[in-house]
């Protein structure tokens, strides 16, 4: 009979736990009311808990329970997902500062963990809600801290046990998201779960609620969700954290900022703007999707270094990821969904950190199929989101890449700055459509009157800087429609309106649209078709 836990134990006990919750994840879907009904729950706790395993995996398998709760803490905060993850992650944050230097944890030990996971969890949201995994949490610590001194292990646990139950039934009447729907909270479960593998581990009888999981053909709508969902990880300290929780408070909904090691923080929420919810200073893992983004066959992720793309990219369907290097990228391929997914590079440096995230298999799973798509800027990738997110449920992968690398070689790109020279290089780059046997072409790959080169790119879609004779294949001849995206903060707007005013006076009947973009790495970035 096991009277204590050690790392051992607690490795049985996690990943028992994911094979449950993996088990119900459709079921938990399906539950997924609050705080909005997207559908998602079972599968972002189960993403969450995913990357716990993994970084429990690096460690030896005599590994002590204080390294091994620090490893999954850890791993489960990097990759958590979704309202109920990140509280998740924070809860066994918790618990790991609870055990932390333990071989082995005996039934005080757990009891303190039980109410440390309460305070966590309530700690994480800007504003608990009764009658979620909050609730469930404070009862389970209510219910052990009373037990007389001397209980055993397995007492605690069949305590805990008992008050989950209790807490999670009650949820249907307390949470106003439930009324008459006859169903529980889904996070609440995901709790129940946890504490019922832990339970099963020390030989503590557990009690099926069938009745709680429902037939994953219940799935809530997701046609009527507005807004987004904003995921990050933020290096900050407690004053900015502090104050990035009330500016969020203030402009979104379902809030979460809780704190990793030393000053990691992960950042969730819902709001209708993602740029609203962009930190200053040192982000990462920047990950945007339309709440009711409809599921696709193959899905798109979109990588840009503009900001100001992000919503228009999520909008289309994509799940986009700002500043991506290869784990961002590999997460967003999990996010779509998808067992097929195209991925959009905005650049040299993020398609090879898409190739990278291609072959993780530590994350994208093996029946999971990527492609990463000839997307080389910012435009690019806005480009083809829209004709993905249009037309890629008519092909099937790879006609759907080679179909979007037709239509890329229909636009051209070039980047400049604001000076005047650049601005009008540009403008007769844009305008004469780049065919490599136009002479206009080459005159402005050579540099416009002795000003500044604005050259287009040497392969479709793709931008670059470089002052050499441009070779592109475009089907080149009039120009008809041009997007201007506007770098710096605050963006090159002007610049931008100037450019397009340049075209014009060249190609009058010109469709322009200016987007503030908010890019660092370039004043303008421009693209014709």
């Amino acid at each position: 009979m096991i009277e204590y836990m050690d790392g051992p134990v607690a490795r049985r006990w996690f990943l028992s736990a994911l094979a449950a919750l993996a088990a119900a994840r459709a079921s938990l879907d399906a539950l997924n009311l609050f705080p909005v009904p997207d559908a998602d729950t079972g599968s972002n706790v189960v993403r969450t808990l995913a990357a716990g395993a993994r970084a429990a995996q690096e460690l030896p398998d005599d590994a002590g329970l204080g390294e091994l709760a620090a490893a999954v803490a850890e791993g489960s905060l990097w990759g958590a997902r979704g309202n109920s993850g990140v509280i998740l992650a924070q809860s066994l944050q918790s618990i790991a500062q609870t055990f932390e230097g333990f071989d082995k944890a005996g039934p005080d030990d757990m009891i303190r963990a039980f109410d440390a996971v309460a305070s966590a969890a309530t700690a994480a949201v800007a504003e608990p809600v009764e009658g979620t995994i909050i609730t469930v949490a404070r009862e389970i610590a209510a219910a052990t801290v009373n037990l007389p001194a001397g209980t055993g292990l397995r007492s605690v646990l069949a305590t805990a046990l008992e008050a989950a139950y209790a807490a999670t039934s009650a949820t249907t009447d307390q949470l106003p998201a439930l009324a008459g729907t006859g169903k529980v909270d889904a996070g609440a479960v995901c709790l129940v779960l946890l504490v019922e593998a832990l339970a099963r581990e020390l030989g503590v009888p557990t009690t099926p609620h069938d009745e709680w999981f429902p037939d994953p053909a219940e799935a809530p709508t997701e046609e009527s969700i507005p807004g987004y969902e904003v995921m990050y990880l933020l290096r900050a300290d407690h004053r900015e954290a502090a104050a990035l929780r009330r500016h969020l408070s203030s402009v979104g909904e379902a809030v979460v900022v809780v704190r990793g090691a030393g000053d990691l923080w992960h950042v969730h929420v819902h709001l209708p703007h993602p740029q609203d919810a962009l930190a200053e200073g040192s982000m990462s893992q920047v990950c945007v999707r339309r709440l009711d983004a409809p599921r696709r066959r193959i899905g798109v992720v979109a990588a840009t270094t503009a900001p100001g793309l992000l919503e228009p990219l999520a909008e289309a369907g994509a799940v986009a990821v700002l500043g991506a290097g290869a784990r961002t990228i590999a997460r967003a391929v999990v996010d779509t969904g998808a067992r097929d997914v195209v991925v959009l590079p905005c650049s040299d440096e993020s398609a090879a950190a898409a190739a990278a995230a291609s072959r993780d298999d530590g994350v994208v799973a093996e029946d999971v199929e990527v492609r990463v798509a000839g997307t080389h800027s910012n435009l690019a990738v806005y480009d083809a989101a829209t004709v993905l997110t249009q037309r890629a449920e008519e092909y099937a992968l790879e006609e759907t890449v080679e179909h979007l690398h037709e239509v890329l070689a229909t636009s051209w790109h070039v980047t400049c700055g604001t000076d005047a020279g650049e601005l009008l290089a540009a403008a007769e780059a844009l305008a004469a459509g780049f065919r490599a046997d136009s002479p206009a072409a080459a005159d402005t790959a050579s540099g416009v009157g002795g000003a500044p080169t604005a050259a287009a790119s040497t392969t479709p879609g793709a931008a670059s800087t470089a002052a050499a004779p441009a070779r592109t294949a475009t089907a080149g001849g009039r120009i008809e429609l041009l997007t201007v995206l506007a770098g710096g903060r605050p963006p090159a707007t002007a610049a931008a309106q100037r450019l397009v005013a340049l075209v014009r006076g060249r190609v009058p009947d010109v469709e322009a649209y200016v987007i503030e973009g908010g890019q660092a790495e370039a004043p303008l970035e421009a693209m014709a078709q």
